[in-house]
């Protein structure tokens, strides 16, 4: 009978130990507190987010087609391809381009008459409109010579650059206004880069940029700030800003995200302070903050303007006092608090 007793009471023990199991916290799971002191910065601050290399449209080019014609007859440089300035890119066959060739050769063809001023303006005339179509000096000194016009129209290169499109293919038909091709020169390039409200303070106009690509090789390059805009984007709530990149070395490529670190200018003397960026949370206003803890106090939410970001470390400036330590885990209860 004792037996029997102390089995069942053995049981009971074994079962209570079961359920304070259960109930217990998984490992990991804890909602501990882990703080990090908040340093002052020293030196200059740099703000640094990404960015994305595109074609600067000034050292680009987009040539269009002038005339129609039957058909393209051949692509003599494709996209990727280096072209010089003047060289053909691609051949069409154009009736009107025949037609504009028979024009100066009837001219050619009667020199004479008894109004000669009027055969050279005549002349003159038909040579401009072949120019303003692209006809080369070349062009027109082989029809001077041959007087036999023809169907063949040369498109070339407006700048030396490298050939990032090409519209029409081989034997397709071309309309007046197609897109032919789009050459750009890519030693000079841009950055697109996006602000968070707030984040544009400081960062000026034409201040010299370091731009450094995300690829394993690391390469960095030099750039300068040719705009900040005046708006939000409401699409994607942040503030464009425009870079200008010298690509000279061709170390970067159109499409390829980039690390920036733009030097931010103060003028008001108020410190500047180095938090985790785990400590960073943002409110429902889309604004920064920390939770800041002061001696045995609960922690409170702090707010701050976030100057720039490096290797895990965030510039900031906000209210602190010396002494002051910022939540680096344990943060979910504090949001729920807060509703942040």
């Amino acid at each position: 009978m004792m037996r029997v007793v102390s089995l069942i009471v053995l049981l009971a023990v074994f079962a209570a130990c079961q359920r304070d199991r259960s109930s217990a916290p998984p490992a990991g799971s804890s909602s501990r507190q882990v703080t990090a002191p908040v340093e002052k910065a020293a030196g200059p601050v740099l703000h640094t987010f990404l960015g994305q290399v595109a074609y600067d449209p000034s050292s680009s080019s987009q040539v269009m087609a002038r005339l129609s014609a039957l058909s393209v007859v051949s692509i003599k440089i494709f996209a990727g391809d280096r072209a010089s300035r003047g060289e053909t890119v691609m051949v069409l066959k154009s009736p009107d381009f025949l037609s504009a060739e028979s024009e100066l050769a009837s001219v050619l063809d009667n020199p004479g008459g008894k109004t000669p001023e009027r055969v050279h303006g005549i002349r003159i005339l038909a040579e401009q409109k072949l120019r303003l179509l692209g006809a080369s000096s070349e062009e027109i000194a082989r029809l001077e010579r041959t007087r036999r016009p023809i169907d063949r129209y040369e498109v070339r290169s407006p700048l030396s650059g490298t050939l990032i499109r090409i519209g029409p293919a081989a034997g397709a038909q071309v309309r007046k206004g197609d897109l032919l091709f789009e050459v750009s020169d890519l030693s000079h390039l841009w950055v697109q880069a996006y602000l968070f409200p707030g984040e544009e303070k400081g960062i000026r106009q034409g201040s010299e940029v370091r731009v450094v690509s995300l690829h394993a090789s690391g390469e960095a390059g030099i750039g300068r700030i040719l705009r900040i805009a005046p708006f939000i984007d409401p699409r994607t709530r942040t503030i464009p800003l425009r870079i200008a990149l010298d690509n000279s070395r061709g170390t970067f490529l159109p499409d390829e995200w980039v690390r920036i670190r733009v030097p931010v200018h103060e003028r008001s003397g108020r410190p500047v302070y180095l938090v985790p960026e785990r400590a960073i949370v943002r409110t429902k206003d889309r604004r920064t903050a920390v939770f800041v803890v002061r001696g045995e106090a609960s922690p409170a939410l702090l707010p701050v303007t976030v100057l720039g970001r490096s290797k895990g470390v965030v510039e900031v400036r906000g209210e602190f006092r010396e002494g002051d330590r910022v939540v680096t885990e344990g943060l979910l209860p504090l949001l729920s608090r807060e509703g942040v």
